[in-house]
């Protein structure tokens, strides 16, 4: 088995990295290693059996996008902070013999990806979510929330995230969102810090379209960020279009630690 691994460069890596070099050779499969992959590094994303990632979350975010493109598994080990998404804890390594072993202990989950888009840009995909927010020191923002051409809401906020179900445990919990079961394909609204008494998180179906149009009478300071990345600063006049796409990330998860187990062992227990 050729096995690619993103190593995040934090230096708690280290000693766990070193570890699974040890472990992948002992089974006789082959690795490659990046920190910060290139144009140079695809070629071997293309031709691996498998992607490790070595941090947190956003490590295995990183690697969302060629993943995707080279239809590739990806198992997350956990030396970070939360790793919600990943498989394995990085003081637990002989989860990954039993990984090499006994293979059937794993599931591979499909967590479809959003695509979002400023406009007619063009489309950014997201695992997790898509946020407008107001700058830091600058006034809320007003914004007017439609589900395919409906009307949804009107809404004074510092922010709106637009959350998978993968995201739902995300940015989008911390402002008082909904936990959605990965199976479910939605998408979860929530308004963050709502200077209204009937602005609620809502959840609509996989197949329908968000659009966001802001007041164009006001003099407002908005950026767009697509899973905490590519912070781009918009006009009033710009129009966000949000929906589900036909993409999706796959990646191992231990059968005997579902998502809401990881719920309460993760976030409850916090």
């Amino acid at each position: 088995m050729k096995i690619f691994i993103k190593a995040s460069q934090n230096k708690n890596c280290v000693p766990a990295l070193d570890e699974i070099k040890n472990i992948i050779e002992r089974y006789g499969h082959s690795y490659v290693v990046c920190t910060d992959i290139t144009k140079q590094d695809e070629h071997h994303i293309a031709e691996c059996d498998l992607i490790i990632t070595v941090g947190g979350d956003g490590t295995l975010l990183s690697m969302k996008t060629p993943a995707v493109k080279y239809s590739k598994n990806i198992l997350g080990i956990n030396v970070g902070r939360l790793g919600f998404l990943t498989a394995i804890e990085g003081n637990q390594l002989e989860d990954l013999c039993d990984f090499f072993e006994h293979r059937n202990n794993f599931e591979i989950k499909k967590h479809s990806l959003l695509k979002a888009r400023i406009n007619n840009g063009n489309w950014k995909y997201c695992l997790n979510d898509v946020v407008i927010a107001k700058h830091m020191f600058s006034n809320t923002i007003s914004t007017e929330v439609f589900c395919n051409e409906s009307k949804i809401a009107s809404i004074v906020c510092d922010s709106i995230i637009a959350a998978t179900s993968t995201g739902s445990t995300a940015y989008s919990l911390s402002a008082g969102g909904p936990i959605v079961d990965n199976d479910l394909n939605a998408l979860v609204i929530s308004p963050v810090a709502v200077h209204s008494l009937n602005a609620t998180p809502m959840v609509v179906a996989k197949d329908k379209k968000i659009t966001v149009k802001f007041d164009t009478a006001r003099n407002q300071d908005i950026y767009v960020s697509f899973d905490g990345e590519n912070h781009k600063q918009i006009d009033e006049n710009d129009i966000v279009s949000i929906q589900l796409s036909n993409k999706a990330l796959n990646i191992y998860s231990a059968k005997n630690m579902g998502q809401f187990a990881k719920v309460d062992k993760k976030i409850k227990s916090r």
